[in-house]
């Protein structure tokens, strides 16, 4: 099976697996888009396979497993909040503490590792140092600077560097996605993985559509956006990843409407809009834009650090009305 960010990482990793010589911690370095969530679960479904050949086989009961989110070998953990707490350590090392039940090595990734508390990274060096059981780790982080020397010197460290806008696109349009589309997804998430799990959200349509209604709302005075906010985010009570991709395509949206009243259409990521994006740059000066898209990602920003979700966006909404 092809691995999905080919390059010196995917290869130093295949190698690994030909060889039989895995390391017992790998440390993947790069930016959002760079590829390496995508290579992690890759890498952890290739050691859990049980198939003859090349590896992942996608077939065997391990890969089935994988895929379905429902493999017991395997557990991902992330920031609750913003952070990674000693208790989801010590949750890891309790798991892993018991003897496998499919497979013969466990497997955990850690996404966005820099976020572990300094207690929580004790802890995973300990692990690290002194497993109970045959064990992979992979840690995910952005960079080496707010990680414990410790925890870093335990970890072969693999460096990834982000994809192209363009390839992202193409991969995404092989896959049946239109072009307008793909290019949207591609400049909003750079990353293959991401736009493609974005795009098969239950949501995905919703947000697409409020993103709209809500920027015609605030650019023609018709309408009541904080009614919109109301019956279509907060009664629905959507999950804070799917008010976080919102909040991340609006942006977006008037990303395009500056670019496009400063006479850059062709650098605009939804060249589909093209005709509202005409209109809405007609209602509003550049510095008024530029603020615009401050609001929205200083309310992500907020909303990320466990904020009031209804008061934020309204007050985001009245931010944006005031402009």
């Amino acid at each position: 099976m092809t691995w999905p960010v080919p390059g010196p990482a995917a290869d130093m990793l295949a190698r690994s697996l030909q060889t039989g010589r895995l390391a017992h911690a790998y440390l993947f370095l790069g930016t959002e888009g760079s590829g390496q969530v995508e290579t992690a679960n890759h890498f952890a479904k290739s050691i859990l396979c049980q198939g003859e050949g090349e590896r992942p086989c996608g077939v065997c009961i391990q890969c089935r497993l994988f895929e379905s989110g429902n493999h017991p070998d395997v557990i991902l953990i992330q920031p609750d909040g913003n952070r990674i707490k000693i208790d989801q350590v010590r949750e890891l090392q309790k798991a892993f503490s018991m003897k496998s039940m499919e497979n013969a090595t466990k497997v955990y990734i850690v996404h966005q590792a820099e976020k572990m508390t300094v207690e929580a990274a004790n802890a995973l060096l300990k692990f690290l140092e002194e497993p109970t059981s045959p064990v992979v780790a992979i840690l995910l982080a952005e960079s080496k600077s707010k990680l414990l020397p410790t925890v870093i010197s335990r970890c072969q460290l693999i460096a990834f560097e982000r994809r192209p806008v363009s390839q992202v696109e193409q991969l995404l349009q092989q896959e049946g996605m239109t072009s307008s589309r793909a290019k949207f997804l591609a400049h909003l998430k750079q990353s293959y993985g991401a736009a493609k799990e974005f795009a098969s959200q239950e949501r995905f349509a919703d947000i697409l559509t409020l993103m709209v209604q809500l920027s015609e709302e605030l650019a023609t005075r018709r309408g009541n956006p904080l009614f919109t906010i109301q019956e279509k985010v907060i009664k629905p009570s959507w999950a804070s990843g799917e008010i976080d991709d919102l909040l991340e395509c609006l942006a977006w949206w008037y990303r395009d409407v500056l670019h496009v009243s400063l006479g850059r259409e062709t650098a605009v990521a939804a060249d589909g809009q093209l005709d509202k994006y005409r209109s809405q740059a007609a209602q509003y000066r550049t510095d008024q834009l530029v603020g615009m898209i401050d609001t929205i990602l200083m309310t992500k920003k907020r909303l990320q650090g466990n904020a009031n979700v209804q008061l934020t966006l309204e007050q985001m909404i009245l931010r944006l009305q005031g402009v």
